[in-house]
């Protein structure tokens, strides 16, 4: 009897765990370019995939289209590749997973303590009142509706940054 629970909660639990990640997971997001990548000004955009997400990363593309500054996009999760002297700034829009950011990202963070003045983190984690210690993080929640605010202030720290 005992061995019957103690399996049922195992087949629950892993359920559970299956549902999760099926519901909640982020896309994968595929990387592309935008304008010539001589330009003087190089700005890296490192993402989860998502509609919201994907939203923000097309509304701060069409804010600096024409600015002739070179973009590339890729997933958050292939930061531990990106050499951070290559770029002017670092746009990293991410969800929280469990209380915190992504490993990976706390991971490059925690790499680069002297060029937090290039990164713009923007935090999907439910609440504006969460944030990283000694890191500058815009935080709020994934509403759609929401993407225009939230592209306007990545779009004005960028404009600070590459000034």
């Amino acid at each position: 009897m005992i061995r019957i629970v103690l399996i049922s909660v195992i087949v629950i639990f892993i359920g559970f765990m299956v549902w999760h990640e099926y519901t909640y997971a982020m896309d994968t997001v595929i990387p592309f370019e935008v304008n010539d990548r001589r330009s003087k000004t190089k700005v890296l955009i490192a993402s989860q995939g998502s509609s919201f997400k994907d939203s923000l990363v097309q509304g701060i593309l069409k804010h600096n289209y024409k600015d002739g500054i070179y973009f590339k996009v890729i997933d958050v999760y292939t930061l531990f590749t990106v050499y951070i002297d290559k770029w002017d700034a670092l746009i990293i829009i991410n969800s929280w997973e469990y209380g915190s950011p992504p490993r990976n990202v706390r991971n490059f963070i925690n790499k680069h303590p002297d060029k937090l003045d290039k990164l713009i983190i923007l935090s999907i984690v439910g609440s504006s009142h969460i944030s990283l210690k000694d890191v500058d993080v815009i935080s709020g929640e994934s509403i759609i509706q929401k993407t225009p605010k939230y592209t306007n202030i990545v779009v004005e720290r960028l404009k600070q940054i590459i000034k």
